[in-house]
């Protein structure tokens, strides 16, 4: 056996690209644009929000651009609709399911609304998974024809 020491042909071969400094001078990963309009600023807010709600975690900088969004969005209403939100003193499950039950608004803004609602209202369905499935075709194959036989008597003294 080799104990170090030089060894012919070992290393990179050569004209072979380094896989680290190909990637960083390849593609760079641009940053989203904030959107300039007050209709893209509340779909990015409800996308976080929709995220946030299945579980997901925001780093520090998502949690600032969503407190940012969330202050420009409330700066843009009008006194009505600050007092009505205000007064009410609604959770948001709550104000989610009065906005899509409101015929007067936006049917898009329902249709946002339904599907932040839905995973608060409906739970998700049970099913079986893969391992009790198999656990239920193991048990029936051990059944019947094939189901162990009784054990030996043992003799006690």
């Amino acid at each position: 056996m080799a104990s170090g020491g030089y060894r012919a042909s070992a290393g990179r071969k050569p004209g072979s690209k380094n896989i680290k400094t190909a990637a960083k001078k390849g593609k760079s990963k641009a940053k989203p644009t904030m959107p300039t309009d007050k209709q893209g600023k509340m779909k990015l807010y409800m996308e976080m929000v929709f995220r946030v709600a299945n579980g997901e975690v925001l780093n520090s900088a998502g949690k600032k651009l969503m407190e940012s969004l969330e202050t420009e969005l409330c700066a843009g209403l009008s006194p009505d609709e600050r007092t009505e939100m205000s007064s009410e003193n609604l959770d948001p499950l709550t104000y989610m399911l009065k906005v899509m039950n409101d015929p007067a608004a936006e049917k898009d803004r329902r249709d946002r609304m339904a599907i932040a609602a839905a995973p608060f209202v409906h739970s998700r369905i049970e099913g079986k998974g893969k391992k009790d499935d198999k656990k239920d075709r193991a048990n029936a194959a051990g059944s019947g024809k094939y189901a162990p036989g009784q054990a030996p008597l043992k003799v006690v003294k």
